[in-house]
């Protein structure tokens, strides 16, 4: 399942292709200047790509599926019966965020955040990221106890003596050689398929588990250099960026998400807050777009602007943590497929709504170019 030379042959002819068209979006009026040189590679499921190729990357989204079910110690929804439906499905939904982008801003990119073993399938990511121009870059990582138990493969690593390392070392393989393979036992089989981030999650306060798993990704990014995004649940990216910090990790490599809502866990939109990390040198990321209201085009809109006003332009991400499919079965009574809910998943609201929003405040086009495309492009390099 490996992409071959005449795969990713194939798919440069795709993109050279799909990226010389013109489309008509709310950021066709973006006047994109000249690609920068090269700063790296960005390792997507099919393999190394110069930075300068990604185009408007969203930074924390999920395709095709979401599945917590081995948090709860029971088996995983089954893929079969519904994986060419997931490919198909989330391709439509990829595609339309790749048409909505104005010549030079293409094709696309989305960072796919699913932890270990909570619906991540390699070869599944492989599969769909030949069907679409958008590039798919995968994470290593586990997720938090916000809403779920912590994976039981996490606990278990994470309670032996040497536990932090046990993780770290299991971060660094997957980035230095590839996923693991979720079927089967726990680390037992690997993958070749790459890995671009890890991901990092707190509950509103840091817990032991998540303490491990962010001393782990601390010491995986400093031997590696990738960069680390995290999930935050109203609150908890101060901590986040002050554990990394204390483990000298890069700062331009942490990316602090799910800002834009209670991020210092009492105020609707926490300026302050978000200057603090940003003078820290980290990064923020506001990444659950389109999120009903507490996440409003406007609502962010202003936060990035109150960011931008401060000089901060280079330390702004964005996207929706979207994604198409979710079990929330955990019963473990059916096992036909089944189980999968579609829900209302959207990665246009970015490149539409949010970036009328922020033109309207007076942000510039050269500034927008710089959060959605530059700024990805340097953080996913290494």
């Amino acid at each position: 399942m490996t992409p071959t030379p005449s795969d990713l042959h194939s798919r440069r002819q795709f993109l050279r292709a799909s990226t010389a068209a013109v489309t008509t979006t709310a950021l066709a009026a973006t006047v994109a200047p000249a690609k920068p040189p090269s700063r790296g590679k960005v390792r997507t499921v099919l393999g190394p790509v110069d930075a300068s190729e990604l185009g408007v990357t969203l930074m924390h989204e999920h395709a095709p599926a979401i599945d917590w079910a081995e948090l709860y110690e029971i088996d995983p929804a089954p893929i079969a019966p519904v994986r060419q439906q997931m490919i198909d499905f989330t391709t439509k939904l990829l595609d339309r965020f790749h048409q909505t982008l104005g010549t030079g801003q293409g094709p696309g990119a989305i960072v796919e955040c699913t932890p270990i073993r909570v619906g991540r399938y390699p070869h599944l990511l492989v599969d769909l990221a030949k069907k679409t121009p958008v590039h798919v870059i995968a994470c290593t990582g586990f997720w938090c106890e916000a809403m779920a138990p912590q994976h039981p493969w996490a606990l278990a690593l994470g309670r032996k003596r040497d536990g932090v390392k046990r993780i770290a070392k299991l971060y660094i393989r997957e980035i230095t050689e590839g996923m693991e393979d979720p079927y089967g036992d726990w680390g037992k089989d690997f993958t070749r398929v790459p890995v671009g981030i890890i991901k990092c999650a707190t509950s509103t306060y840091l817990r032991p588990s998540e303490r491990r798993c962010h001393i782990a990704a601390a010491i995986a990014s400093r031997e590696t250099g990738c960069p680390i995004t995290t999930h935050t649940t109203d609150g908890g990216g101060l901590e986040e960026a002050q554990l990394f910090l204390k483990h000298r990790t890069d700062p331009a490599k942490i990316i602090i998400g799910h800002q834009g809502n209670l991020d210092n866990r009492t105020e609707s939109e926490s300026h302050e807050y978000h200057r603090r990390l940003v003078g820290m040198g980290c990064n923020v990321q506001f990444d659950r777009v389109g999120h009903a209201k507490d996440y409003g085009n406007k609502k962010i809109a202003r936060q990035v602007k109150a960011l931008v006003d401060s000089g901060h332009v280079k330390q702004v991400y964005f996207s929706h943590d979207n994604g198409p499919y979710f079990n929330d079965d955990y019963t473990g009574a059916k096992g036909t497929g089944k189980e999968w809910k579609i829900t209302e998943s959207d990665y246009t609201v970015v490149t539409t709504g949010l970036v009328k929003a922020m033109k309207e405040l007076g942000i510039t086009d050269k500034q927008i170019h710089t959060m959605l495309v530059e700024n990805p492009q340097r953080v996913l390099a290494f």
